[in-house]
């Protein structure tokens, strides 16, 4: 049996997705409307908006970045600015 016939796994919530990414819910709707993260309608008009756990997966996995290059060296601050005394 393929994976896609067995039982379908428990779909999550917008709620459910931030708490998972720690992230706030405004940030997976904006995921959402950005096309990052694939979503599924449920319901009438708009619907309720559900994810599946793979797709979270699939995300999370995309956003990995390679730590082999070193770090961009930070930039100098400038010198301290002198105080003028105006007369």
């Amino acid at each position: 049996m393929k994976e896609d016939e067995s039982e379908p796994s428990r779909m999550l919530t917008v709620t459910d997705v931030a708490q998972w990414l720690s992230v706030s819910s405004s940030l997976v709707y904006q995921l959402v409307e950005s096309g990052k993260l694939p979503v599924y309608r449920i319901g009438n008009g708009r619907g309720a908006i559900r994810f599946q756990p793979r797709d979270i997966n699939q995300y999370i996995q995309s956003c990995r970045s390679e730590s082999s290059q070193p770090p961009s060296p930070r930039r100098k601050l400038r010198p301290n600015l002198k105080h003028i005394q105006l007369d």
